[in-house]
């Protein structure tokens, strides 16, 4: 009888978790979409693909110089592998697959009562507004990185290049 008893205790102690648990992710995901936070990073992720195709031509044209390419031949072969390579490195997530990974770890240090706090604010007039300032601001955010990050990137490239180049010539 007793052994049934605790069973049943320790059951009901697990539904109770349970319970509480799924209310926890349904506050997570309410807080989620109150941030705009699969839009923000849908945002990104056109942005790093855009970024990317334009980087795939940069690094074409970069590599059929340094190899000794005479100037203004093009290998369009080689600069549309590139481009679909760099394509497929900014598409290796999707934005729903970054926010079910990012929600995992969202508010393991906040209790419940704070989470409430949280969407609140969210939901409140100015919090829609940060929201708002967030995503404009993440948008010439992104560009800006893309821009220096191709910067970058060439600079990188003309680095390996001459590396290889020296190391081939011994």
């Amino acid at each position: 009888m007793k052994a049934r008893a605790l069973f049943l205790a320790a059951l009901l102690a697990c539904g109770v978790a349970s319970a509480d648990e799924a209310t926890r992710q349904d506050k997570i995901a309410k807080i989620i979409e109150a941030q705009g936070l699969t839009q923000l990073i849908q945002q990104q992720l056109d942005q790093s693909k855009e970024s990317a195709s334009e980087m795939g031509k940069d690094i074409a044209k970069k590599l059929l110089s340094e190899s000794g390419v005479a100037d203004g031949k093009q290998n369009p072969k080689v600069e549309q592998i590139l481009r679909r390579y760099m394509e497929r490195c900014a598409a290796m997530f999707s934005s729903k697959e970054l926010v079910e990974i990012w929600a995992t770890f969202y508010g393991k240090s906040l209790s419940d009562s704070e989470l409430d706090q949280v969407l609140a604010y969210y939901q409140s007039p100015v919090g829609r507004k940060d929201v708002l300032a967030t995503q404009v601001a993440m948008t010439g955010f992104g560009q800006t990185m893309n821009t220096l990050g191709q910067e970058r990137m060439n600079a990188s490239i003309g680095e390996l290049m001459s590396e290889l180049k020296t190391a081939s010539a011994k």
